[in-house]
């Protein structure tokens, strides 16, 4: 049965001229189950030119008799095979449990299956969301939607009372200073080789996969190219530590974007060598908290680490998936063979 809006409430696509309105949601929401203001207007708005994002279809919008934004939905195709259209749903707390969430998760279904014509026959596909531990309205709705909760992910931090330990780099690595004109493509070929194995990951093609990269890696104004440190071998890179000015919670808290070990190379120290030469960096720039996001059954073991550097959990977010349509899984769900 098509699910209609509660009396009083209007729908319209969203469009770049509401992009304060929908901040000032979720940052609304944000505040009200974390505390935090979560992220900046200007991180939101280089999210909505992403290449390849239209507003226009990709967002929806609920408003009250007054006008007043209490509710959007939000589907995102990271990559040219998407076989996991990602969405979220916002929904004022006030405005809860008046219907506004199942219509726009049913929305969002219908949205997400729209991929299905760019997906290869008998590849499966998989609509996913992220909810904040604890939002409970959000995991009721999804479940009587017919979604399944398959994984967790954790918001880690750490704050420093005082310098970090020096890093102890492994003989014949390094670090060097990273050139944006001369090493962007190398370094976002690094990403994707580490990210081979993690949880999800799905091969994209190269070309719009550099270009989508660059464009959430270095376009707003958390990006410095000063904060992206590379770890070589003689001329190889071999690992990467991609930090902005601050993350996704709050602007006093630096962030890791991206770390990750070549797999010839794993396994001996280069990875907390590199977390504590940025913590070291961002203690010496005044910044004495630092966050970064895991998987929490990081394939790698990634959580193990940044614990064992001091770091913890501050927030949990739990995954939902729901078939769209069953198949061959291209996704990684598993680490590959070394052979």
């Amino acid at each position: 049965m098509k699910k209609t809006l509660p009396d009083h409430y209007s729908t319209r696509m969203a469009s770049m001229a509401d992009l304060p309105a929908i901040h000032g949601l979720r940052e609304k929401v944000y505040l009200h189950y974390t505390g935090r203001p979560g992220i900046s207007l200007a991180r939101l708005r280089n999210e909505f030119e992403m290449p390849g994002f239209n507003v226009a279809d990709s967002v929806r919008l609920v408003e009250d008799q007054s006008g007043l934004l209490v509710g959007l939905a939000e589907v995102v195709e990271f990559i040219e095979t998407p076989v996991h259209p990602i969405f979220w749903i916002t929904i004022a707390p006030e405005f809860e449990n008046q219907g506004l969430r199942e219509y726009l998760l049913e929305w969002s279904e219908s949205r997400a299956g729209q991929v299905e014509e760019l997906v290869p026959p008998g590849v499966r596909i998989a609509m996913r969301t992220h909810v904040i531990h604890g939002i409970e309205p959000a995991r009721r709705a999804l479940f009587s939607a017919g979604f399944q909760e398959i994984r967790h992910s954790y918001r880690m931090r750490i704050e420093m009372q005082g310098p970090p330990p020096q890093p102890v780099w492994p003989p014949g690595v390094h670090l060097r200073p990273y050139n944006p004109a001369a090493d962007a493509r190398l370094v976002f070929e690094t990403d994707e080789e580490v990210f081979e194995d993690h949880f999800g990951y799905v091969k994209q093609d190269p070309e719009e996969g550099f270009i989508k990269y660059m464009h959430h890696m270095a376009g707003d104004d958390s990006y410095d190219p000063s904060l992206w440190f590379l770890a070589v071998e003689g001329e190889e890179l071999v690992a990467i530590c991609i930090c902005r000015r601050y993350g996704p919670e709050e602007k006093d808290a630096g962030y890791i974007s991206s770390l990750g070990v070549k797999r010839n190379w794993r396994r001996q120290g280069i990875a907390q060598a590199l977390l504590q030469h940025a913590f070291g960096e961002f203690y010496r720039r005044g910044t004495f908290k630092v966050d970064l996001g895991v998987d929490a059954e990081s394939l790698t073991g990634a959580t193990k680490l940044y614990k064992k550097v001091g770091m913890s959990v501050i927030r949990q977010f739990d995954m939902f998936e729901k078939v769209l349509r069953p198949g061959r899984d291209i996704s990684v769900t598993s680490l590959a063979s070394d052979d």
